[in-house]
């Protein structure tokens, strides 16, 4: 019943210019009836700070469980330099490119590649991507859903030889220290960042917090 009332009284989806907050300017295609707050720059507000100090022009970056491709094209607009997309998901992949689209300034920064990343069989590893046929980055956002140590497990050479600023969504306690302890191997100093406490974004997780070094 309350998703009819939205679909009756909030603008039809369709491609929007985010008008607020770190994405202004961005074109996304917004559906009101779940997307208010990203429309309004509510969404994940936490890291809004993080990520001002974190990206600056000419810095690579990795987005790593890119979904329909509102960080990246974040990242893209604020670096104004190469960002991979990696998303495991096909229909994902498909609003992944259809936001580059929307975004002609971005197009040729924004790379969508689609696979899951990790550090098992048939995973893709970050450093053989990297090293191999695409480019080293200064800075990775990471979300994977439950996916993250093994995500960060294969960015060992990564993270040893280039050292880049790192946002790390964990979705329990149990991964929250074992990713912490990744990046203290290897010298980063995380500090976590917990959700909000006044109108937080939905989150299906009980436990679910970022690892932030910058």
């Amino acid at each position: 019943m309350k998703q009819a009332v939205k679909r009756v009284v909030l603008p039809s989806p369709g491609p929007r210019r985010l008008p607020v907050g770190i994405a202004r300017g961005v074109r996304m295609r917004i559906d009101f009836a779940t997307q208010t707050r990203t429309y309004l720059g509510l969404y994940e507000i936490e890291l809004n700070r993080h990520l001002r100090r974190a990206l600056r022009g000419g810095m690579t970056a990795f987005d790593v469980g890119a979904q329909h491709g509102y960080d990246s094209l974040v990242i893209a607009k604020h670096t104004r330099s190469p960002v991979a997309a990696f998303e495991c998901e096909p229909a994902r992949v498909a609003e992944l490119r259809d936001s580059i689209a929307l975004n002609p300034t971005l197009i040729g920064l924004v790379r969508p590649v689609e696979a899951m990343v990790g550090d098992g069989p048939g995973q893709l590893s970050l450093d053989r991507w990297a090293y191999g046929e695409g480019f080293v980055p200064d800075f990775i956002k990471l979300d994977v859903d439950g996916g993250e140590l093994a995500a960060l497990r294969s960015a060992e050479r990564i993270l040893r030889e280039r050292h880049p600023s790192l946002i790390v969504e964990v979705h329990s306690l149990v991964l929250e220290q074992e990713c912490a302890t990744v990046l203290g191997d290897h010298g980063y100093r995380p500090v976590i960042v917990s959700q909000r406490a006044i109108l937080p974004d939905f989150r299906p997780d009980a436990h679910n917090r970022w690892l932030v070094a910058v």
